[in-house]
């Protein structure tokens, strides 16, 4: 098998793996209730996020898009960030509540949308209220609800942003990451082309980018392991060895891919 078929297998693998963490997490679940009901919920939905933009990631470089993926890895790390903003709080279960509930409070509150559409996320909210257990939180929740102004960002005002959040939970190496990769998200004139083999080259056009494909599927296998990583120490997942076997994979390609 060449580098690049190995690069699939990874790629493949890393998927298996997350739904395998799944499985076990919703049977620990099940078993002990191990955390907290929003948190579980939360984290069910970034996973299915973050490895549908994994996925999402190979057919673009398939079909000749390599270079509009870092908008999609750009995403997966601000799964990450959701997830660090959560567990890193002294409430992870209100944190888990405004990521899953916030979209509703900014739909009740804008009478833009129509009326059955509003009583919907109305009926949704007040639901999701009274599933809270911790009476401490279920009045945050409350306050939460009643504010006069939303801010656009849920984890605000926790959080500054995600930038912030990278740099505080996950370190300046993936800071600069998320900054290089946002210059593509926001059309910036290098960013769109940062995984394209000759930069120079401007089409509207499919190509083949052989060396930044590589490069491409392998951060996107690294970004996604990393969120992997977040959900089996926070819950204590018996998966301390698999995700360290997966590391060593991705780092055995550092030499076959030119940054």
């Amino acid at each position: 098998m060449g580098v690049y078929e190995d690069i699939l297998k990874l790629h493949d693998d890393l998927i298996h793996f997350g739904s395998t963490i799944q499985s076990v997490s919703a049977k620990k679940m099940e078993d002990e209730s191990h955390i907290e009901a929003n948190v579980f919920t939360a984290f069910y939905k970034i996973f299915a996020n973050a490895i549908t933009l994994h996925r999402s990631v190979l057919s673009l470089c398939e079909a000749g898009w390599t270079h509009i993926t870092a908008i999609l890895i750009r995403t997966i790390l601000e799964c990450s960030a959701n997830c660090l903003a959560i567990v890193n709080n002294e409430l992870p279960e209100y944190m888990a509540f405004k990521f899953l509930y916030h979209p509703y409070i900014q739909i009740i509150k804008d009478d833009k949308f129509p009326e059955e559409k509003r009583e919907k996320a109305r009926i949704d909210l007040e639901q999701g209220i009274n599933n809270l257990k911790d009476k401490t939180i279920k009045q945050k929740a409350i306050d939460y609800r009643n504010l006069d102004k939303l801010d656009i960002f849920w984890f605000r005002p926790e959080e500054n942003g995600v930038s912030s959040i990278i740099d505080k939970y996950g370190g300046g190496d993936l800071k600069f990451l998320y900054g290089s990769l946002s210059m593509s998200a926001h059309a910036g004139h290098l960013g769109i082309f940062l995984f394209k083999d000759n930069s120079d080259d401007i089409s509207i056009d499919p190509c083949e980018n052989p060396e930044k494909t590589k490069l491409a599927l392998l951060l996107s296998c690294r970004l996604l392991l990393e969120l992997f990583c977040i959900r089996i120490v926070y819950e204590e997942l018996d998966f301390n060895t698999d995700y360290d076997n997966f590391l060593k994979r991705i780092l055995a390609f550092k030499d076959y891919v030119r940054g």
